[in-house]
């Protein structure tokens, strides 16, 4: 069979699992409806808003007290889902019937016991299409991967995790082919949109996961993160979304593309609209205590933040050197500094050894150690041609010729971590504190987003370089872009051509209303701190 038809019945297959009742007569256009949101609730009754429009944490309390069932929480996301996907292509799996089913026997469970199976009874949770549930699809975007169901030895350890708390998954979400892009398209489903400025791209790899939970389709979702993966999408989508250190959350038998790369490593995170609810879903895993079923799990038990100092330092990322940020992120970026300086707490400029373009060139060299020929051979296997967005022609990567070179770049890594972990320490020198700088506020990216398919226009030195150092981030939401207020600067004068292609790309009408926000950045395996620290800056932000 021809990919095209291939794909064309995987659409089909996928759409088939949206209820007739909730499917659309007529797919708005962009011009007609920029943000979902508020498209979406015309179409919900009362109830399913003030469900839809509800924290995990309150979800899970109202489920333990008998005020809501799982059946009518499970159907409720189930529609915003439905009606998401239809305005976006979010959704790569769709299995509402699987859902209601489990959701029913959690319901028969509490009337029975009393009491519910573990804090996230009865809660949806959306996964990123990696992440393996039996009898359904892993399928990462390639054509050669669909109809491919995962059997039971091959769910992953996470959905394991989240299931026995008492979670109902109800669909999966979409990703770029082979998962190596900034933005969301494949072949099989093509571009994702975002859920806030449906003229732009939602991000990627975790696109789709981003455009339903940012349309409040999904309360929490999971991510994975290469090299901004998870970031990404959720800044793009006004997301808390949290970058581990590696493996601090269990990424075993999660599919992947270059699974097991042991230079650089891809970690897997929650997605969320609430601080809170990250925070409640990585203390759950981390006390599943998931070290005694994946190896490669450092045994570091959750450490609560508590008696923290009052006054905290941090540091501050300005520029990358090379490009400067649009009007609305440089305005997050000042917000952030100044609501921490107004809560007492001190802001210092972060001027590392290592620049961000460095360390972001040496991802760029290792994720294409092999020249991407696995993501070449694994479409050939179907002819489907890659998509622009992952790699086109000329910007495919030489390759290494000998394992030797790998190891290099193992060494090279490993020497910038020792620089940049020296400096941090080095900030107490230039503290109020006395301490070492808390922790650092950074962009995620240049601008807001981008109009598909436009996603080599800025770079990953925001994101790719916490990946090559290995520190925890939590993206944090600080504003919206504003037309009256975030205007291009005819002052300025661009570092080079390349900025000044990002400069003239800037169109205040194309971006309002879109999200933008910032990055907090710990130490290594410091992920309690990092969810703290952006407490403290979202709090901030609040007075």
């Amino acid at each position: 069979m021809a990919w095209q038809d291939i794909a064309r019945a995987k659409r089909e297959a996928v759409d088939s699992g949206i209820p007739r009742k909730w499917r659309l007569e007529d797919i708005p256009s962009v011009d007609e409806v920029r943000s979902v949101i508020v498209y979406i609730e015309e179409k919900l009754n009362e109830k399913e808003v003030e469900i839809t429009n509800s924290t995990v944490v309150e979800l899970a309390e109202k489920i333990s007290r008998g005020e809501l069932s799982a059946i009518e929480v499970t159907k409720a996301f189930c529609h915003r889902a439905a009606l998401t996907h239809q305005l976006t292509t979010c959704c790569s799996e769709i299995f509402f019937e699987r859902a209601y089913k489990k959701a029913e026997e959690l319901d028969e469970y509490f009337k029975k016991n009393g009491k519910t199976v573990g804090p996230l009874h009865g809660v949806p949770i959306s996964l990123k299409d990696q992440v393996n549930l039996e009898g359904i699809d892993s399928a990462l975007g390639y054509v050669s991967l669909v109809n491919k169901p995962k059997t039971k030895d091959e769910v992953s350890n996470i959905a394991k995790i989240l299931e026995d708390a008492g979670a109902v998954f109800y669909v999966k979400t979409t990703t770029p082919t082979s998962m190596m892009a900034a933005s969301t398209s494949s072949n099989i489903y093509g571009y994702t949109l975002n859920s806030f400025n449906r003229n732009l791209s939602c991000g990627g790899s975790s696109g789709g996961e981003g455009a339903l939970v940012g349309a409040r389709g999904s309360p929490l979702g999971f991510g994975t993160d290469i090299g901004g993966s998870i970031r990404i999408p959720s800044t793009f989508q006004g997301l808390y979304g949290l970058r581990g250190s590696s493996n601090r959350i269990p990424y075993c038998k999660v599919s992947n593309s270059y699974a097991h790369a042991p230079v650089l490593a891809s970690v897997i995170g929650p997605m969320a609209w609430d601080l809170n609810d990250l925070k409640l879903v990585t203390k759950l895993i981390i006390d599943s205590k998931p070290w005694i079923h994946d190896p490669k799990v450092p045994p570091i038990p959750w450490r609560e933040v508590t008696d923290y100092p009052k006054k905290l330092s941090f540091g501050i990322i300005l520029n990358n050197g090379e490009t400067k940020h649009h009007p609305p992120i440089e305005r997050a970026l000042q917000m952030a500094k100044n609501a921490l300086i107004a809560q007492g707490h001190e802001v210092i400029e972060w001027k590392p050894p290592v620049s961000l373009i460095e360390c972001s060139k040496l991802a760029s060299t290792i994720f294409g150690a092999d020249g991407y020929q696995e993501v070449l051979d694994e479409c050939a296997k179907s002819g489907e041609p890659l998509v622009k967005e992952v790699l086109s022609g000329d910007d495919r990567p030489k390759g290494i010729s000998h394992i030797h070179e790998y190891w290099e770049m193992a060494k090279l890594k490993y020497e910038y971590q020792h620089k940049v972990d020296e400096y941090w320490l080095s900030t107490a020198l230039q503290t109020s504190t006395g301490r070492p700088v808390d922790g650092i506020i950074s962009p995620v990216w240049e601008s807001c987003s981008f109009r598909p398919p436009d996603n080599d226009l800025c770079s990953l030195s925001y994101t790719s370089s916490f990946n090559v150092l290995d520190y925890s981030s939590v993206t944090t939401p600080v504003t919206l872009a504003d037309k009256e207020i975030d205007l291009q600067d005819d002052v300025y004068k661009p570092m080079n051509a390349y900025d000044k292609a990002l400069q003239e790309y800037y169109d205040p009408e194309l971006y309002h209303g879109t999200p933008a926000g910032v990055q907090v950045v710990t130490p290594r395996y410091e992920e309690e701190k990092a969810i703290y620290l952006a407490g403290v800056l979202r709090d901030s932000l609040r007075v």
